[in-house]
């Protein structure tokens, strides 16, 4: 079914139910927080009832976004006695990705909304809105509230659905940051978000000792020249050490991709022993990330993606250069 035909059917549905669960995938970024905000907003002021569920602390960068105080962790905060749920998966390019026993979710729920704009989604829901040519996930929904729900439109759906917006296009320098992009922000912007004060909180608000897990990073960097991929890694005790959240390395891949002799960057996180996430970054559009990602069972974007791997750093660093050696072959300058 067409992307149109499905945001009408989405809002039959949310026109129709009462109790909404509302999903995003774990390790949240902006578009994940934002779309989950901006859509609870919406169902809330529609005097329906919502649940938040992220099964993962919450970046720092985004603590100003509205109603996060609601949000639980785990199905076990929520009553799953009765099937009733409308269950909502934002921006999670498949089950896994939430973290949460999806089984359950799937015999709570009347049906399952997936509504994603990853090139890598499984289409794991009962509806499947997935439009890879959106930017972000907050896109599709500033679509279906737009085309169906603009008079409940206000401040705070607006500052998700920018918030989402702005980071999933890179600050508006990705390569997805089209004229129709800048037309949503500037509708959004007309309900009294301040980009400045969105900046601020998620790109100026960092601690001190972020600057030394920087210093790091960059100290830690390594470039093979011939297949134009930068890596560096960030272990668990380093996180430890500086008492910083996880959600600390955002953004830290983006200073390894502006190098200049880089096609591919790459940054190891240790979320526990021998278990590593990978996120990767392509500052050339003729390469595709998600591709490197989906070999190890992850997604992502064309220059956006990433996965999770177990096994030693140096292992898992070697079936990285040995993936992307097969998959682009040399450096494209």
């Amino acid at each position: 079914m067409e992307p149109g035909k499905l945001l009408s059917k989405i809002s039959d549905i949310i026109r129709s139910n009462k109790k909404f669960l509302l999903l995003t995938h774990s390790f949240p970024d902006g578009d994940g927080l934002g779309s989950l905000v901006a859509l609870y907003k919406l169902i809330v002021e529609l005097e329906k009832n919502a649940i938040m569920v992220c099964n993962s602390e919450i970046p720092y960068q985004y603590l100003f976004l509205p109603e996060l105080g609601n949000l639980r962790r785990d199905l076990d905060e929520i009553d799953i006695t009765q099937k009733e749920y409308v269950t909502f998966c934002l921006d999670s390019a498949d089950e896994r990705r939430l973290r949460v026993n999806f089984e359950l979710i799937k015999q709570i729920s009347k049906l399952v909304v997936n509504i994603d704009h990853h090139i890598s989604n499984t289409n794991f829901g009962d509806i499947n809105l997935v439009v890879s040519e959106k930017s972000a996930t907050a896109e599709i929904l500033y679509d279906l509230i737009k085309e169906y729900f603009e008079a409940y439109l206000g401040y705070e759906i607006a500052l998700g659905l920018y918030t989402g917006i702005l980071t999933d296009t890179g600050k508006f320098q990705y390569f997805n940051t089209s004229s129709r992009v800048h037309q949503i922000v500037s509708h959004l912007l007309e309900y009294n978000v301040v980009p400045s004060r969105v900046f601020a909180s998620i790109y100026e608000n960092e601690p001190y000792n972020r600057f030394k897990l920087i210093q790091l990073v960059l100290k830690r960097a390594s470039l093979i020249k011939p297949l134009g991929l930068i890596y560096s890694y960030i272990l668990k005790s380093d996180f430890e050490r500086l008492d910083l959240p996880f959600s600390s390395h955002d953004g830290i891949i983006e200073l390894l991709r502006t190098a200049r002799d880089v096609a591919v960057a790459a940054l190891f996180k240790e979320v526990d022993k021998n278990l590593y996430r990978i996120s990767l970054r392509s500052s050339n559009s003729s390469i595709n990330v998600a591709d490197i990602a989906s070999v190890f069972g992850g997604g992502g974007h064309l220059m956006a993606a990433a996965y999770v791997q177990n096994g030693k750093l140096k292992d898992v660093i070697s079936s990285l250069v040995e993936v992307t050696r097969n998959k682009i072959g040399g450096r494209i300058e």
